[in-house]
């Protein structure tokens, strides 16, 4: 999609899978000349993040800096790396090691990194994670769901490009509150899009807004996410019951088959049409009516509800909304399997052990948000 007018928002782009988003990227970081701010969940220094790290080093802007969340020193390749079964697993060691010398290259390099969010003591505020994926080049934003790893990078995801200052402002502004340890709620409207921050406290906004457009479907949800749940998951329900066609797409190879088992179990039971996909999945997405478009970087799971802090986009555009159907839900129905019963002992199973984690995640609402200088 080009041009869509106004200096709020003068281009939105979808970028489907990481190496269109990475190339589109690295051209930015490398012609930034004022910021190159970048932030992500998960950054490693393996294949994929170092590429990352490399074009943040190589840029000439004035203003680098790196948001990483505290999440990447306790997961690397998506394994545990605080467990002593860990600890004999040379590749595992090799790689944590490689990540703490690239931001220390990083920082050596004037570019500074900070930790979000860093965990408490026997990590108990462990739900209360920083899950945002940004990366703002002078007028530049680019937010989804796609983290800086080789595992990341191999599972099926996008980013939004989006261009114009006022845009790159907001997330600029954005990643500035983090950067400082200060969460913010906030929104605003461009063009066709509307773009909102969570600050892991005061969540429900985001849910509400998100509940009135469902509630307003007529004829069609398609889902895209790897680990829906409740409270998103009755709100489909009730769509259903109404008459709306609500489907689901997510993988079956899911990293968290818990949340895989929940959410068979209760598509099962609610009517949903469920396509599972045979490989990882990362999309996140919920398309209604062919009309709004909901995506960014929260899965729509109790998690992400109750505790964690992330970036939304609500977009209007029939251009890019016709640009996802296209790149992203046709390819994907186009290779999806039937769903595959789950056993109902499974289900309750599955059921119950996220709503323990519920709880865990809602104490963890006003867990105080922090940064701190990568050591």
């Amino acid at each position: 999609m080009g041009d869509v007018g106004g200096r709020g928002l003068t281009e939105l782009k979808l970028l489907v899978g990481a190496d269109d988003f990475w190339r589109h990227a690295a051209a930015d970081c490398a012609s930034a000349s004022r910021r190159l701010f970048v932030q992500a969940m998960t950054f490693e220094g393996d294949t994929a993040g170092q590429s990352v790290a490399r074009a943040i080093g190589a840029s000439s802007a004035r203003d680098r800096r790196v948001l990483v969340d505290a999440y990447s020193s306790v997961v690397i390749s998506d394994r545990w790396v605080g467990w002593p079964p860990a600890w004999l697993k040379p590749d595992l060691c090799r790689e944590l090691t490689a990540t703490r010398a690239m931001f220390r290259e990083l920082i050596d390099g004037g570019a500074p990194v900070r930790v979000t969010n860093p965990f408490a003591p026997l990590m108990v505020n462990y739900p209360a994670r920083n899950h945002k994926k940004l990366i703002v080049a002078d007028d530049v934003v680019y937010l989804g769901g796609i983290n800086f790893s080789d595992h990341n990078f191999a599972w099926r995801d996008f980013m939004l490009r989006l261009e114009g200052p006022q845009v790159a402002d907001f997330a600029a502004a954005d990643f500035e509150a983090s950067w400082n340890g200060m969460s913010r709620a906030d929104a605003r409207d461009l063009d066709g899009l509307r773009l909102l921050s969570l600050d892991g406290r005061d969540n429900h906004a985001f849910f509400d807004e998100l509940s009135r457009l469902l509630a307003g479907a007529r004829r069609e949800i398609v889902v895209m996410s790897a680990y829906l749940t409740f409270p998103f998951t009755a709100l489909l329900a009730e769509a259903a019951r109404r008459g709306v066609a609500v489907s689901l797409i997510t993988p079956w190879a899911n990293n968290k088959p818990i949340v895989r088992d929940y959410l068979l179990d209760y598509a099962r039971r609610h009517a949903f049409n469920v396509r599972l996909l045979a490989d990882m999945s990362h999309l996140k997405g919920i398309l209604i009516d062919g009309e709004a478009l909901v995506v960014g970087s929260c899965n729509f799971d109790f998690v992400g509800l109750a505790a964690e802090e992330e970036l939304i986009a609500i977009v209007r555009s029939p251009a890019l909304i016709a640009d996802f159907r296209r790149l992203v839900i046709d390819p994907a129905l186009a290779v999806a399997g039937e769903a595959r019963p789950i056993p109902p002992m499974a289900g309750l199973f599955a059921n119950a052990v996220l709503r323990m984690g519920e709880l865990g995640a809602r104490a963890m609402r006003r867990a105080r948000r922090t940064a701190v200088d990568w050591t």
